[in-house]
């Protein structure tokens, strides 16, 4: 059998005994070169990489199994993986805990405007007591949009370290599982209305595509803070810069965008109600876990085994 990988990166770290047992491991030189993708992919039984058009696919004859060191797979034609009967897996929770640290740091950065008064101090000035410039977390209303792993952790930092009433919306996770987090299970409109953080964790899907939109930026508080470390399309960008402007909301901190990297002419580049990281979500030490759980998934495949974090359960049954 073959394993084709997009990058040396990839296992640069990783023991790869257990696919060197029963494949050949090839890489590509240029994961950005899909003539090269499409030469080699064409005998390759599994692929391990970010991303997998439908041409990709079409032309992967022997494919059986694409699995991306990530845990965003919007970069992988599903659907046309699930026509051919490829399974398509993620690496589900493998950077959890980095992406809620960040989370937290863009939170608190936010909300108590640190880079503003680091700014400031800089610039030789002391504003020590400036109450509209930065808000206490303690004890307000955090809202979570997506109750996945990342969504857990950044809701359980909330509760035990800032006391914060919990309210989530999840369509896929179930009030009761809510409720024994501490939280509460409510629609996206009442989140938005309640909350005095609203804490974005969703995948990118044609239904998140543009979730939160200028209706509902203006169903937030206008004391309220956006904070979206997920995919930057979740969020209409366009829509976003107009409300910052009107102060519809008091602020947004940014880790993803709808274009990346972030346009040198962006209008959030010069917005002090803004915070923006460059998708720096994944720690070194979590991009090493996605590779290892990426890598230990295709040993299973390998080994005749079910793989896991399947994205596409029904071509297991077909």
């Amino acid at each position: 059998m073959k394993v084709l990988v997009a990058s040396k990166r990839i296992t640069a770290q990783v023991d790869l005994t257990d696919i060197d047992k029963h494949a050949q491991v090839e890489y590509l030189q240029d994961a950005r070169d899909e003539a090269e993708l499409l030469e080699k992919i064409r005998d390759a039984d599994v692929f391990i990489g970010f991303a997998a058009s439908e041409t990709v696919i079409a032309g992967a004859e022997r494919l059986k199994l694409i699995q991306t060191p990530a845990v965003g797979f919007e970069g992988i034609a599903v659907d046309a993986a699930t026509q051919r009967k490829i399974v398509v897996c993620n690496t589900v929770g493998s950077n959890a805990e980095s992406v809620a640290e960040l989370a937290w740091g863009l939170i608190l950065g936010i909300a108590r405007q640190i880079p503003g008064a680091d700014r400031l101090m800089r610039a030789g000035k002391w504003e020590r007591f400036a109450p509209e410039k930065h808000t206490l977390l303690w004890g307000k209303t955090l809202g979570i949009v997506g109750f996945g792993s990342i969504g857990r952790q950044v809701a359980i930092q909330g509760r035990l370290a800032f006391h914060m009433n919990l309210v989530v919306t999840d369509p896929y996770v179930t009030p009761d599982v809510i409720r024994n987090a501490g939280g509460r299970s409510v629609s996206l409109e009442v989140l938005l209305r309640m909350s005095d953080v609203v804490s974005i964790h969703v995948p990118l899907s044609p239904a998140t595509t543009h979730l939160i939109g200028e209706r509902e930026l203006r169903l937030m508080k206008p004391s309220a803070f956006l904070v979206n470390t997920s995919r930057g399309a979740v969020v209409d960008e366009v829509a976003l810069i107009q409300c910052l402007h009107e102060d519809v909301i008091r602020g947004a901190a940014l880790e993803v965008f709808e274009v990346e990297p972030l346009p040198v002419d962006s209008p959030l580049r010069t917005m002090d109600n803004v915070i923006l990281t460059p998708h720096q979500g994944g720690a070194p030490e979590a991009f090493t876990r996605m590779f290892e759980a990426a890598v230990e998934n295709v040993a299973r495949f390998l080994r005749g085994e079910r793989p896991m974090y399947v994205q596409n359960p029904a071509v297991l049954y077909a």
